[in-house]
């Protein structure tokens, strides 16, 4: 699993830029003794562990994956950092590695301003790179092309989203179309059906607003498709702008919005949480489809039919089973519908549900709900009469078992005089393949969480599925907590994303976000491990920065069958860092998609990789981002050791064996110049020598350097991970002033096709930039800021 991902998908391009960094992995532990490399002599690949390559761990020797022939042009782009993935490369299963660039036109690529997307497939004879960008990339009129990448799970399979071009026979001309890229580089159409009415022609600027179908998932072997847009393409779907779910499968197109009584969802349908369509901000994708295809989950405003008619508007979570039924997951069960009103609280006001997570079959949902769905739930009582109605309820987090038609909450906090709306759960981090595992955050007090809090705090959990009963809760650590002048400062950029104008993503907080896309916690397939980053010292390791004094993120591991919290990154020397530890390709934006996150940990848990400045194995100096493994209860460096030679990691495979970073350091002998290349730190691994090159004769052999264009970054960029645990903060670049932002607000808002969601954009806008009082509310002095980091 991990804290967001379909397993079956992978990186795509949208609209929004988010500018990265370099970023590396490592690894240690506190109180811990670093481990010896493993000598050459030792290794069944000693004759391949000369030169870099004789310090690493585990019999590891560098592999340079990027062809050593790349047009003059780095083989992975820095900025923006653009989403990799790993094949498990396990078994029979060869092992491969997707990754991007922009400009850089190798391996019978076609050049473009677009991201180009690469496959490297490792064969007898080295690593064998295939180009899978488009044949030509037209791009509108606007010159702002929605390129977009997905990959399958063995990398065999792309889905690729392009503007204007008819990739096969039939495709409908001058529009946006999904097509599955076969290992052969033939192409299938998946949108046969173009939008009515069809764009202007010329028009670019209409693909702003509205006809790009965007990837939302997909079964393991790419049989059913998931896509969403925001047009009418077959009978009875509403138009006018409403964002419809749609599923491809065997040469159809069907509708997947539709109800338990049958009716088409009038305001249309999305996949999971979901994906906005124009401006591809992403929920939680999960396994919103099964790995069969056979079940789909989908959120929709519910209409007056049962299960519960007191929801009617209100967005209530589906399952489509087998394209021809529908159930609620998010029906009240027996005990808390409103004729028979038995919940704890005496409570059954009607509230919306969230997905999160759901297992790999489909057969276990993960939601959350304000309203209180079984006789045990309990998110805050009924108010005395008279009085205002409930200003915020909490959430509870519920379990809904598809095959039993069963609802569970795994929450229940009835009788805590400390938790007034009971657990208040705040999002899912992440879940295990099967179900039986889900870690969660929540202010509530639950199992053996302490007491005594004087302000409500994210408190981190895991639920497990036990023989008997519903299961049990065990607290894992209290996690750093946003003020609340910057929780809603969040809250109000985050209801700008949703609603339509390009703004940033920015969070203040430290720990814990409840954009679910910023995640950077990693949970591994059985639920055993979990790994995610905090700046409090959860183990006693004084993480003050050295320069600035205040506390830096550290990379924690924790084991739910020991219980045991341990802290990766952690300087064993005792020494303070100099600098945020992170899990992820960057510590402030990870570049995880929402159908696959980056394996942090190997399946089994015993490796951890992660990224530091911090000098944490006596090859390096510190200051640099390093890419580390913690094993074994010590820190080894797996990317190169030269002083400012920065690593950024791309991914693992299943095992751990294989470590995909990209850097300049030029580790391997065929490595000869000192551009960006990706690189395997492989267990056993090494390749012959390469015969050498002829000389250069003319000035024909001097590759061409191109500057790197503007573009729109892929939609899987911008949103990682499951689950909520949070980047740190960091500095703000320059940015707009508040005038101008809300200048550009206004005129991206009005540019929406739904008044609805027109209207609540000016709102936000208003609200989020509008111009300040002068004076100061309720006569007190304004609270400064926190500084960004």
């Amino acid at each position: 699993m991990r804290g967001m991902s379909l397993r079956d998908g992978s990186m795509s391009s949208g609209s929004h830029v988010r500018w990265a960094c370099a970023v590396v992995l490592a690894c240690i532990s506190l109180g811990s003794m670093l481990a010896a490399p493993a000598g050459a002599a030792g290794c069944p690949n000693a004759q391949f562990r000369s030169g870099p390559s004789e310090r690493l761990p585990d019999c590891r020797a560098y592999e340079q994956v990027s062809p050593a022939a790349k047009a003059g042009l780095d083989a992975v782009t820095f900025e923006p950092t653009l989403p990799a993935q790993a094949s498990t490369c396990e078994g029979s299963e060869a092992c491969a590695v997707a990754y991007m660039n922009v400009g850089a036109a190798f391996a019978g690529a076609q050049g473009s301003d677009i991201p180009n997307a690469y496959v490297a497939t490792r064969e007898a004879g080295g690593w064998n790179t295939t180009a899978v960008t488009p044949p030509s990339l037209e791009a509108p009129s606007s010159s702002k092309a929605k390129v977009g990448y997905s990959f399958s799970p063995s990398l065999s399979q792309v889905v690729v989203r392009v503007p204007l071009q008819q990739l096969t026979e039939g495709a409908p001309a001058g529009v946006y179309n999904l097509f599955v890229r076969a290992a052969s580089g033939s192409y299938s159409l998946v949108t046969p059906i173009a939008p009515t009415p069809p764009p202007q022609a010329g028009c670019g600027s209409c693909f702003e607003k509205e006809d790009v179908p965007v990837f939302a998932g997909a079964s393991s072997d790419f049989s059913h498709i998931l896509f969403e847009a925001n047009d009418s393409l077959v009978a009875g779907a509403p138009g006018e702008g409403v964002e419809n779910l749609y599923e491809a499968v065997a040469g159809s197109v069907r509708l997947v919005g539709i109800l338990p009584d049958e009716t088409i969802a009038a305001q249309g349908a999305t996949a999971g949480g979901g994906i906005d369509a124009m401006n591809e901000h992403a929920g939680e994708l999960d396994h919103a489809i099964s790995q069969d295809g056979l079940r789909v989950l989908f959120q929709a405003a519910a209409d007056e039919g049962g299960p519960d008619s007191q929801q009617a508007g209100e967005i209530e979570l589906y399952d489509r089973i087998g394209g021809s039924s529908t159930v609620e997951v998010s029906a009240p069960a027996p005990g808390a519908q409103p004729a028979e009103c038995e919940t704890a609280g005496g409570v059954c006001n009607a509230e919306p549900a969230t997905f999160w997570n759901a297992s790999a079959d489909g057969s276990f949902v993960y939601f959350t709900s304000k309203a209180a769905l079984t006789r045990e739930s309990y998110t805050g009582v009924e108010p005395a009469s008279g009085a205002a109605p409930r200003d915020n309820p909490g959430n509870d987090l519920y379990r809904y078992d598809v095959d039993t038609s069963t609802l569970t909450d795994l929450t229940p906090d009835a009788g805590n005089a400390e938790d007034p709306n009971g657990a208040s759960v705040l999002g899912v981090v992440g879940d295990s393949e099967d179900g039986s595992y889900v870690y969660f955050v929540a202010e509530g007090h639950l199992g053996d969480a302490p007491t005594g809090q004087s302000t409500p705090q994210p408190n981190l959990y895991v639920w497990h599925e036990t023989a008997e009963g519903s299961g049990t809760v065990k607290f894992i650590a209290a996690l750093e907590a946003p003020d609340e002048e910057h929780k809603e400062e969040e809250e109000e950029d985050l209801e700008l994303m949703r609603t339509g104008p390009e703004v940033t993503y920015r969070s203040d907080i430290a720990d814990w976000t409840s954009h679910q896309a910023e995640s950077q916690a990693y949970v591994t397939p059985d639920g055993r491990h979990l790994a995610f980053m905090s700046v409090r010292p959860l183990t006693g390791y004084d993480n003050q920065d050295q320069a600035t004094g205040e506390a830096d993120h550290e990379v924690f591991e924790y084991s739910a069958e020991s219980g045991q919290l341990m802290c990766a990154s952690c300087d064993t020397s005792g020494a303070r860092p100099r600098g945020s530890a992170f899990i992820g390709a960057k510590l402030n934006a990870p570049s995880s998609t929402p159908f696959h996150q980056p394996r942090t940990l190997s399946d089994d848990g015993s490796r951890v990789f992660f990224s530091s400045p911090d000098p944490l194995v006596p090859e390096v100096s510190g200051g640099s981002l390093k890419v580390f493994e913690y094993e074994d209860g010590g820190a080894q460096l797996i990317s190169g050791p030269e002083t400012g030679g920065e690593a950024v990691f791309l991914d693992a495979s299943s095992s751990g064996n294989d470590v995909f970073f990209a850097t300049r350091e030029q580790l391997a002998l065929t490595d000869a110049d000192e551009l960006v290349d990706v690189y395997d730190a492989r267990v056993d691994g090494g390749l012959p020598a390469p015969s050498a090159p002829a000389p250069c004769q003319s000035s024909a052999c001097q590759e061409p350097f191109a500057s790197t264009p503007s573009f729109a970054l892929p939609v899987s960029a911008s949103f990682t991970g499951s689950g909520n645990l949070g980047p740190p903060p960091t500095h703000r670049t320059k940015k707009l002033t508040r005038k101008q932002r809300f200048t550009r607000a206004l005129a991206e808002c009005r540019g929406l096709k739904s008044r609805k969601k027109r209207t609540a954009c000016i709102d936000a806008a208003k609200r989020r930039y509008a111009p300040e009082a002068k004076s100061p509310r309720r006569g007190s002095a304004p609270k400064p800021r926190r500084s960004r980091r």
